[in-house]
């Protein structure tokens, strides 16, 4: 009998296991630096103001903010994500409202 099939099998063992440890380190080559997020200003989308407070929107009623919208996605007390798709990529104010508020 041959050793022949035994040493295809070794070194297709070998090129299989190099592959699969390859491809966490492949999958990180194309991963972006991470990086704080803007911080939305007044006027941003949807009427946006930092401060409800502010708003003179005929659609905003006191107490409405963004931290207690549907739409809050979490943060600090000061800043959070909203999951609204005009605001990605830009932080909220938790004390911010806008003209999509969606009670909680």
């Amino acid at each position: 009998m041959s050793n022949k099939p035994n040493a295809n099998r070794r070194k297709f063992l070998r090129q299989a296991s190099a592959a699969v440890a390859a491809i966490p380190v492949v999958s990180l080559v194309g991963m972006p630096a991470a990086h704080a997020a803007d911080q939305a200003e007044d006027g941003h989308a949807h009427n946006y103001v930092n401060n409800a407070a502010d708003s003179d929107h005929s659609d905003y009623s006191e107490g409405e903010k963004c931290k207690n919208c549907a739409f809050w996605g979490g943060g600090d007390d000061q800043w959070g994500q909203c999951f609204h798709a005009d605001f990605q990529g830009v932080q909220v104010n938790a004390e911010g409202w806008c003209d999509e508020y969606v009670g909680a």
